[in-house]
C-alpha cells in the first residue's frame, strides 16, 4: 500500500454575478463580485473576514483529520480561498502588527498545532492563495483621478461595438489566459480591441496584487513540530480578479473592487531555476525536511498550464542555477480553474501530482465544453483527461445567485517508467512527457493511480464568505 493518502477540499471560491464581459464565446474577461463579510477595508473589519475563513478552514480540516490513513497526509485548499469583498487585502496591519498575508500564515499555523495530534506521521496543508495589495487606501485610490480615468477608458473600447449588456445570455467561459485552445477561432473586431487595451493596463498597471500561499509540514522530529514554505504565482491569469460590475446604466464600474484593468503582479523570473534557497524565497520549489533528495513543486492555476516546474526539471548549480533542483516528489496545483495537463507533469517517476480547484470543472479536453466528464454532473471518474490517467471527482454547485458553478480535484501518478529530462525552450509542448498511462487510449491503467480510491465527505456547512454556500471534501485513500 501506498504510504499516503490526499484530501482536497472542493468549494467555489470564485465570484458571484459571473458573467463574461462580452457576448464572445471566446472572451476571457469577466465581471462578477467577490463574496466576503467585511462592511468595509478597515483593520477591524479585514481582521472579521480573515478569522472566518480561517475558523470556516480549521473546521473543514477537523473533518477530514479522523480519516486520514497513512504516515503522509495531505490536504490541498483552492486558489482564492483567501480575499475580501474587494478582491485582495489592503496592505494595512489587521493586529497592529501584521499585515493580511503574515497574520494568516502565523494564526492558521497556531490553529493547526491545537488539533493536529503529536504522532509519528507528516500533515502536509497547501492553503490554497492569499490575494493581497500594495494599497492601504482603497477608497482613496478607487476614487482617484488615475482610476476613473482608466475606468473611463475602458467604457470607451467596450463603447465602439454592440455590447448590450443586459440582455446577455452567453455562457461564462472560465479561461486562465489570452489564448484560448481552439486556434481556428477567430477574436471579434470587439474582443480584439479590448485585447489590446489589456494589455496597455498590463504593461502600465496602477497598483500591484501578490497571489501567494503557505505550504506546512507538521512532524515531531521538525523543529517546533512544524516547517513553513511560501510560494508565489508567478503568471496571471484573465481571471485572477473580475473586470468589475455593470451598473444600472450597462456601464462598467469597479464596483469597489481592485479589477484586471487597474492590477498586475510583479514582474518574477525563474531562469536560475525557481528552487527557494532561503526564508525569503517564494519560488515553486522546495526541499521540505524528511524527504531526502527530492523537491516539493507548487503551482498556483495557470503556472501549471505554463509549464513552470517542467520548465526547470533538471536544472542545478553546475549550469547555472541557484540551486540543484532534485526530482519533484510531490507536485501540489492549488487552482481556480485549472486540471492536471500531460505537458505540465513535472513529477519523477512514481511521484503524486494533486489539483485541488476551485472554480472550474475537467474537461477531456482543456477548455473545450463539449468534452466536459460525467456530462457536465457531479461524480467519481477515472480516465484519461488532458491526456493524463488520473482519478478525478467533480463537484456541482448552485451558487447564491442562481449560476452554477463547478469545482474538482485529481491525483495522478506518472508511472515506474516514467523519465523526464531537462526542458528545451524551443519545444514548448512537444518537450518529453510524464508517462501516466500503462495501457491503451482505449482501455488506460496504472498500477499506482489504480490503487488510490476517491470518496467524498458532505460538510454540511453554510457560509457568507463564498458564493455557493456549500462545499465538500474530496478523499483519495490507498488500499
Amino acid at each position: 500500500m501506498q504510504q499516503l493518502d490526499f484530501s482536497g477540499w472542493s468549494l467555489y471560491t470564485g465570484p458571484s454575478f459571473l458573467k463574461n464581459i462580452i457576448s464572445d464565446p471566446n472572451c476571457p474577461w469577466v465581471v462578477g463580485q467577490w463574496d466576503g463579510i467585511n462592511k468595509d477595508t478597515s483593520a477591524a473589519e479585514i481582521k472579521n473576514d480573515i478569522e472566518a475563513r480561517i475558523l470556516f478552514f480549521i473546521d473543514a480540516f477537523k473533518k477530514i483529520l479522523p480519516k486520514f490513513k497513512t504516515i503522509n497526509r495531505h490536504f490541498v485548499v483552492p486558489e482564492f480561498y483567501f480575499r475580501c469583498k474587494q478582491g485582495p487585502y489592503p496592505y494595512i496591519k489587521v493586529d497592529g502588527l501584521n499585515y493580511p498575508f503574515e497574520y494568516i500564515k502565523l494564526r492558521i499555523q497556531t490553529e493547526l498545532q491545537k488539533i493536529i495530534p503529536k504522532d509519528s506521521n507528516t500533515y502536509t496543508i497547501a492553503i490554497g492563495s492569499v490575494l493581497t495589495s500594495n494599497i492601504a487606501d482603497y477608497s482613496s485610490f478607487l476614487s482617484s483621478s488615475m482610476v476613473t480615468q482608466r475606468m473611463n477608458e475602458l467604457n470607451a473600447v467596450l463603447a465602439t461595438g454592440n455590447k448590450t449588456m443586459l440582455n446577455h445570455t452567453a455562457k461564462t467561459s472560465w479561461f486562465r489566459n489570452l489564448s484560448h485552445v481552439d486556434k481556428n477561432y477567430k477574436d471579434s473586431n470587439d474582443l480584439t480591441a479590448l485585447n489590446n487595451f489589456m494589455k496597455l493596463c498590463r504593461a502600465n498597471p496602477l497598483c500591484t496584487v501578490r497571489n501567494r500561499g503557505v505550504y506546512y509540514q507538521f512532524n515531531q522530529q521538525l523543529s517546533g513540530g512544524v516547517a513553513t514554505y511560501v510560494y508565489e504565482k508567478q503568471y496571471e491569469s484573465t481571471v485572477d480578479l473580475t473586470m468589475g460590475v455593470y451598473d444600472p446604466n450597462n456601464k462598467i464600474t469597479h464596483g469597489g473592487m481592485l479589477t484586471e484593468w487597474m492590477a498586475n503582479y510583479p514582474s518574477y523570473s525563474t531562469l536560475k531555476g525557481d528552487k527557494q534557497i532561503d526564508k525569503f524565497s517564494t519560488n515553486a520549489r522546495f526541499t521540505p525536511a524528511l524527504v531526502g533528495n527530492y523537491d516539493v513543486g507548487v503551482e498556483i492555476c495557470l503556472d501549471h498550464r505554463l509549464q513552470r516546474l517542467r520548465r526547470t526539471v533538471d536544472m542545478t548549480v553546475a549550469n547555472g542555477a541557484d540551486a540543484n533542483n532534485y526530482p519533484i516528489i510531490r507536485q501540489l496545483i492549488p487552482s481556480g480553474g485549472m486540471q492536471i495537463i500531460d505537458y505540465s507533469v513535472a513529477t519523477d517517476k512514481a511521484s503524486a501530482i494533486f489539483n485541488a480547484d476551485g472554480c472550474d470543472k475537467i474537461y477531456v479536453v482543456y477548455g473545450d465544453e463539449s468534452t466536459v466528464i460525467l456530462n457536465g454532473q457531479a461524480g467519481i471518474f477515472t480516465g484519461i483527461t488532458c491526456g493524463v490517467f488520473n482519478k478525478s471527482i467533480q463537484s456541482k454547485w448552485i451558487g447564491k445567485d442562481g449560476n452554477t458553478y463547478y469545482s474538482h480535484s485529481q491525483l495522478a501518478f506518472p508511472t515506474q517508467a516514467s523519465v523526464l529530462d531537462g526542458y528545451n525552450n524551443a519545444l514548448y509542448l512537444n518537450n518529453k512527457k510524464a508517462i501516466t498511462n500503462e495501457g491503451t487510449a482505449q482501455k488506460p491503467f496504472n498500477i499506482i493511480t489504480d490503487s488510490f480510491k476517491q470518496s467524498l465527505i458532505k460538510l454540511g456547512i453554510t457560509t457568507d464568505l463564498f458564493a455557493a454556500t456549500t462545499g465538500e471534501l474530496h478523499y483519495y485513500e490507498p488500499f
